[in-house]
């Protein structure tokens, strides 16, 4: 029978994963807006990247108290640990979301690659959240470093994507 920190724990879990939707519809709706220049969805996303960073807290929040409250094994403490690891990583990405979905002008040639890294983030997202909404939270720590990766490879394409942009203006 899972202890009431187990039981707990699985709820910060099922949270993370709650909190990795709304950085998937973040970024599949920030895609749509700069590639559709469609300044109200770009709007939403905005709200969407708050949405992110309250529930991002919230989920900290939960961790700290769960080390507050409990005296947790070594593992276990781990795993908290990755739930606060994994929900800065989420709500970084959530403003990630929020900066793509910025009004500007993007060159037809970079459409496609914009399309592709939103299809990433996205991708990331769901697979994240799967990862944690089935299993709860055994899998903290694999959660965080899936999450870490997919941050790692967004911001290195899009580091490239930026640069082709800054050529093309010159």
């Amino acid at each position: 029978m899972p202890t009431a920190f187990q039981k707990e724990l699985g709820t910060l879990a099922h949270r993370l994963a709650d909190l990795c939707a709304l950085v998937a519809i973040a970024f599949e709706d920030a895609t749509r807006a700069v590639l559709e220049s469609d300044r109200t969805l770009g709007g939403r996303v905005r709200e969407d990247a708050a949405a992110v960073a309250a529930l991002g807290a919230a989920c900290e929040d939960q961790a700290c108290a769960l080390l507050a409250l409990h005296a947790p094994r070594e593992e276990d403490v781990k795993a908290v640990v990755a739930a606060v690891h994994a929900a800065a990583d989420l709500t970084r990405m959530g403003g990630l979301a929020r900066e793509v979905a910025e009004p500007r002008r993007v060159p037809v040639e970079l459409r496609p690659a914009l399309g592709r890294l939103g299809g990433h983030a996205v991708a990331a997202a769901r697979a994240l959240q799967g990862l944690l909404a089935g299993n709860g939270g055994a899998v903290l720590a694999d959660a965080v470093a899936l999450a870490e990766a997919a941050e790692r490879e967004l911001r290195e394409e899009a580091g490239a994507a930026v640069d082709v942009v800054l050529l093309a203006a010159i």
